[in-house]
């Protein structure tokens, strides 16, 4: 029946920190690494690699990245890496929803681009799927050698790539994007899982419930030959966890990945929940997943939350146990200057942010499609990933411990201002409006601490200035703006 994992408890991180730091084979032509760098800090708030602690801050390029093989993630990866941004964001795949004939397009890119999935399609004399190309082969892999026509060679360079450049890539896995099932948004019309694609799956509902179900939880089937007489939920399951297993031996083997489940929990994940948490938690991987799994996981995402002020969900799940890191990967604002305060405020309460960059702003080609070189009007949303740049900076540059560093929205003036502090020995405030601010740096008695503005507009610091410590002290701002404040005792 295949291994079964059903009581068996996922490999917890002290046991996965006894691997070696570097042990690499070669599998068909293919690097694999086991390595203990990335992981949860000693604190297990922040995110530790390859040594450092970090505040991993992301441009997320979710399904586009991986979905159309004209977006050059290679400049994407360096645009981000020049402004010091430590992470990226991509979903594992979406099916193309468009037409071959050009009577259906994406409004993101506006014309028919080569889309690419992770599986194979039959020969050209197949019947056509919704897309008007040959039907899937569910059981066969987009194998090859170039990345700018498949899958597997195209998600290998992309996390190498990332490597190269010290970068984290997050991955999340499931499941396509099958949510909605009804003419104005046809989402599983196109599914490779759907019978009219090459599937084995019908689904009536208005969302879709289909392609999350299993046939045996707890219980791996991907070692068993392919049948077609079984069930859909064991085919789904079969095909999932080969595609689960091929990630994890080929994107999480560079070390620099995290995958993550569902991104968000916005439609049923079915019964595949706690089976996957420990099909890849069992192989080693890093798994990401909602607060109701937190003892499990290894980092945990939050839910999504559209207004600009996030601070108070990142101080609540701080304060939760057991610690993880704290990740925003969804939710609004997209556009204006409310994102530099969502991405502000909630870094500052210890969360780790993602900016979602592919929706909701000023077009619909404003953001990840700028990376198309085809796409009419594309705009990269450059001042975004300016602003993911500073804050990154500040807070893995600037902070000098950061694993110590914890909310104490109690040392500031309450309303306008946020704080991240080791009470006594180092402080960051975020004050959102007015020009003054109050930070009580009592704990600092009889030392003098060194200080400096930094603008999150433009990522740079005003002169420093010393202050006393020892009781509370009021800032007064550069101006109105948001501004961010650095102090730390001497």
């Amino acid at each position: 029946m295949g291994n079964c994992f059903a009581g068996r408890p996922p490999m917890s991180l002290a046991a996965r920190s006894i691997l070696p730091m570097a042990f690499s084979i070669m599998l068909s032509g293919i690097h694999t690494e086991t390595r203990a760098d990335l992981g949860a800090s000693s604190g297990g708030h922040y995110v530790r690699y390859n040594g450092n602690t970090l505040v991993l801050v992301g441009d997320s390029g979710t399904q586009c990245v991986m979905q159309n093989l004209n977006i050059d993630y290679r400049q994407w990866i360096d645009d981000c890496h020049a402004r010091g941004i430590p992470a990226v964001h991509i979903w594992s795949f979406l099916a193309p929803r468009q037409r071959q004939d050009g009577s259906v397009v994406e409004d993101r890119y506006g014309y028919v681009y080569p889309g690419v999935t992770p599986w194979a399609r039959l020969s050209p004399e197949a019947p056509p799927a919704t897309d008007q190309l040959p039907r899937w082969d569910l059981t066969r892999f987009d194998e090859g050698t170039d990345p700018a026509k498949h899958y597997w060679p195209r998600l290998r360079d992309l996390c190498a790539y990332a490597k190269s450049k010290s970068m984290i890539v997050g991955i999340t896995v499931f499941f396509g994007w099958p949510k909605h099932n009804h003419p104005d948004r046809p989402d599983w019309s196109y599914h490779p899982f759907n019978v009219l694609n090459g599937g084995f799956l019908t689904d009536s509902g208005r969302i879709t419930t289909a392609c999350q179900r299993i046939f045996s939880p707890g219980v791996e089937v991907l070692n068993e030959p392919w049948s077609n007489a079984w069930p859909g939920a064991k085919k789904s399951q079969w095909v999932w966890e080969r595609f689960a297993d091929k990630l994890i031996r080929h994107a999480g083997g560079y070390g620099n990945v995290f995958f993550v489940f569902m991104d968000e929990h916005s439609y049923s994940e079915g019964n595949c929940g706690e089976h996957f948490l420990r099909f890849f938690r069992s192989r080693g991987a890093v798994w990401t997943d909602w607060d109701r799994r937190r003892e499990e996981v290894d980092f945990v995402f939050s839910s999504t939350f559209t207004r600009d002020d996030k601070n108070g969900d990142a101080v609540r799940n701080f304060s939760k146990a057991p610690a993880r890191p704290y990740l925003h990967l969804e939710g609004g604002p997209y556009q204006g200057e409310g994102v530099r305060r969502a991405i502000w405020t909630f870094l500052i309460g210890g969360g780790h942010y993602f900016l979602h960059n592919d929706a909701g702003q000023e077009t619909v080609t404003t953001g990840i499609m700028g990376y198309d070189p085809q796409v009419a009007g594309g705009d990269k949303a450059m001042e975004r990933r300016d602003w993911l740049g500073h804050a990154a900076r500040f807070f893995n540059e600037g902070i000098a411990d950061l694993d110590h560093m914890a909310p104490h929205n109690d040392l500031v003036t309450a309303g306008t201002a946020y704080c991240l502090a080791r009470p006594g020995v180092e402080y960051a405030v975020y004050s959102i409006a007015g020009r003054e601010f109050s930070l009580d740096l009592s704990a600092a008695v009889g030392k003098s601490l060194s200080a400096r503005f930094y603008d999150p507009r433009s990522g740079k610091y005003g002169p420093p200035f010393q202050c006393a410590g020892g009781a509370p002290r009021t800032f007064e701002k550069p101006s109105d703006a948001d501004w961010a404040l650095l102090a730390r005792a001497q």
